[in-house]
């Protein structure tokens, strides 16, 4: 996190990129239903029949697509280079109030990983120091191995289920944290 005060997002419209994935449907799900107007950015290769119905249910409840202030990517794996061109296109708007980049997982710059995790932490810090540099309002959430997954076994965190009968909580409550809405969907 770079400090900057949590109502910035009171009363404002949200863009999620990468809302037809595993993490970012969340996401726009839950900024619908905390009452935020919602903006999806999807490719013309995703408006498939294979995702219609969620784009559906999504426009349904309110989502569209237009002028933003608030930016949550969650591309994930080979897109997160990508996020540089969002970057560039944020800055150029010069009318996002905070940018929230695809990370998702453990903080890149306390991580010493190997291969085959080092090369997409490479990738990852490269886009972070991008972002830092754009002089954009930024938050990174890291959940480190969110839901603990994927890499004791390199399985993709779509095919397993998270454990329902217990709650980690790490830390000695020293640290300031973000709140992570954690719902069921029962599809």
């Amino acid at each position: 996190m770079n400090g900057h005060s949590p109502n910035a997002w009171e009363g404002s419209r949200v863009m999620v990129i990468g809302s037809m994935g595993f993490i970012g449907g969340f996401i726009a799900e839950a900024s619908l239903e905390c009452g935020h107007p919602t903006y999806l950015l999807i490719r013309p290769e995703l408006a498939s029949l294979s995702k219609a119905s969620t784009i559906k249910s999504l426009q349904d409840r309110g989502a569209t697509t237009i002028y933003i202030e608030n930016v949550i990517s969650a591309v994930g794996g080979a897109s997160i280079a990508d996020q540089v061109k969002l970057v560039n296109a944020i800055k150029a708007a010069g009318t996002v109030k905070r940018f929230l980049p695809s990370e998702f997982g453990h903080d890149i710059d306390r991580a010493d990983p190997v291969e085959p995790g080092l090369t997409m932490y490479k990738e990852k810090r490269q886009v972070r120091r991008y972002i830092e540099e754009a002089g954009i309002p930024y938050t990174y959430i890291c959940c480190n191995s969110i839901a603990a997954w994927p890499y004791h076994d390199n399985t993709h965190p779509a095919d397993v289920t998270p454990p329902l009968d217990r709650l980690q909580i790490y830390g000695d409550g020293t640290h300031i944290l973000l709140p992570v809405l954690i719902s069921e969907n029962s599809q």
